[in-house]
């Protein structure tokens, strides 16, 4: 990004914990604000399986970067005391407890409007905050069953299956934040403050909406796929493969050699081999003709073939090798960035517009408490206040320093 950071001088007061709420709070510090991550005494529940108490695990740095944390009792009258302190002066406020929660410790929308009348607020949930769900405990998985996406991803496989790289959590968390940044944006216009109540639930839904709409205009069905359209093994590993109409599949057979069985007269035209039961009949004996010559060649092979002749591929790679991609790194899509408590860099991709570097405050995740005392003294707490505080257990501090900007 060439201009300035665009929320530099935006404080932002954080009580989200888990995965969406701390993710988006964690882009709001990366394009400028100050974030405050008010965690419980022993730190965010994501801390759990650190290696020290209040440490870092590569999830939480992936939700905390560039944060300030502080670790408050806010069922004390004290600790609640100094959050009312630290929401007087802040321009966002977020939270993810169960509906009725936070109310209860004294923070709901209205308490902290009164404090705080242009203030934006955010309350992220699973199921919303009200309707007959609202009170259900909810995390990715639950959403992903409730909405429709296990099911549509089971769909060409053998029954429905889980998708372990926690989709709704973060499309949540990327649409919380533009909610925040809308609502800044409207503020800075309008001059108000507003309560945004975002859900996994709206996630889930957007991430379904595409198969959604195929049931709805195929009779409940989804469209048949094209017969070339999946993965495939190789020699050495797997490859997905899409052919999608009669041009591209001219250029996949050209690639795999001009194979005279691939044109036999069963197979024409190609886009009439479509079926909803694609497991049979010639659209079956095409994809396995295709299956035998691919397990002829490497994955590394057909890549550079299939890309030769512009048809659609990709080796089918783990995290770890998506990692090792000479592309990925290349384009320099991961930093490696060192944080407090744990022994190796964290990789960590860059987001739009703005790599996060090494050696910056934004590129680090504190541990637990790390900013307490630094925190309360900018919020006008004496040393001996502070010292009382942490005495009384009202807020506990780990005490790492964090590298300058």
């Amino acid at each position: 990004m060439t201009q300035d950071l665009p929320f530099a001088g935006v404080v932002v007061v954080d009580l989200s914990q888990g995965i969406a709420g701390p993710m988006a709070t964690m882009m709001l510090a990366q394009y400028g604000a100050t974030v405050i991550k008010v965690e419980p005494p022993g730190g965010d529940w994501l801390r759990a399986p650190a290696r020290i108490p209040g440490g870092n695990t590569g999830v939480t740095v992936s939700g905390n970067m560039g944060k300030r944390s502080i670790c408050l009792d806010l069922k004390s009258d004290r600790g609640a005391e100094v959050l009312r302190r630290l929401v007087a002066g802040a321009d966002v406020f977020v939270e993810s407890y169960r509906p009725g929660v936070v109310g209860r410790l004294g923070f709901s929308y209205d308490a902290v409007a009164a404090l705080n009348p242009d203030i934006v607020y955010a309350s992220v949930s699973g199921f919303g905050q009200s309707g007959p769900h609202a009170q259900r405990p909810a995390m990715d998985p639950v959403l992903q069953a409730y909405a429709g996406l296990m099911a549509e991803h089971g769909t060409f496989l053998d029954g429905p299956h889980r998708l372990i790289t926690i989709p709704v959590d973060l499309t949540a968390a990327l649409f919380t934040f533009s909610a925040l940044s809308a609502a800044l944006y409207g503020k800075r216009i309008h001059g108000n403050g507003t309560h945004l109540d975002l859900t996994l639930l709206q996630a889930a839904a957007w991430l379904d909406l595409h198969a959604l709409h195929e049931r709805l205009l195929h009779d409940g069905r989804l469209a048949p796929q094209p017969t070339i359209y999946g993965n495939y093994r190789t020699a050495d590993g797997e490859i997905f493969v899409a052919a999608l109409n009669e041009t591209e599949w001219a250029r996949l057979r050209t690639a795999l050699g001009d194979d005279e069985r691939l044109v036999a007269d069963r197979f024409r035209p190609y886009g009439a081999l479509r079926a909803p039961e694609p497991h049979t009949g010639a659209s079956a004996e095409l994809r396995a003709l295709v299956a035998e010559l691919l397990l002829g060649g490497t994955t590394a092979h057909w890549v550079e073939t299939f890309n030769a002749h512009r048809v659609m591929c990709a080796p089918v790679n783990d995290s770890l090798a998506f990692l090792q991609e000479p592309h990925v790194e290349q384009l320099g899509l991961f930093d490696r960035l060192t944080q407090p408590g744990l022994d190796s860099p964290v990789p960590i991709p860059a987001l739009a517009g703005l790599p996060i570097r090494e050696g910056t405050a934004r590129a680090v995740a504190p541990l637990a408490g790390a900013d307490t005392a630094a925190i309360l003294a900018d919020h006008g707490y004496s040393a001996e206040e502070i010292s009382s505080l942490l005495d009384a257990g009202v807020v506990s501090s780990s005490a790492e320093p964090v590298a300058a900007e």
